[in-house]
């Protein structure tokens, strides 16, 4: 049987790097969860709380947000907005495609494939054409 200790009401206590919720039902529990690095409050949770050594901070990027373009228009116009938005940078435009080939290869095989279209206009609106072997 626990301490009842006078006062203490169960509550939840938060994981800080899962977000996963517990109660601590009893104040022996939740001193042991204190004890683990549990809080109080679900804003706590930070995924990059623990990051590896070494690995780079996260940073937002400064490209506008695609709000549905990337499945609405067209190979050709989507081309022309990343070109525009990302400023000619190649190496950013075909970054934000392969996330979204990555992503999507499994589950949406066709929306995959019509980013690696993207990809391909892309570099030959830039001049930079991927060189086949």
């Amino acid at each position: 049987m626990a301490f009842k200790m006078k006062g203490f009401a169960a509550h939840d206590m938060f994981n800080p790097t899962t977000g996963k919720k517990v109660v601590a039902k009893t104040h022996a529990e939740h001193v042991a969860l204190g004890a683990r690095g549990y809080t109080h409050s679900p804003d706590d949770y930070s995924p990059l709380a623990k990051k590896p050594k070494g690995a780079p901070d996260w940073h937002d990027s400064d490209a506008p947000d695609a709000k549905g373009k990337f499945k609405s228009l067209s190979p050709n116009s989507l081309a022309n907005w990343l070109i525009k938005t990302r400023k000619g940078n190649l190496s950013k435009i075909i970054s934000s495609l392969n996330q979204q080939i990555v992503f999507n290869r499994k589950k949406k095989p066709s929306y995959a494939a019509k980013m690696k279209t993207v990809q391909n206009i892309v570099r030959k609106k830039l001049g930079k054409d991927k060189k086949k072997k």
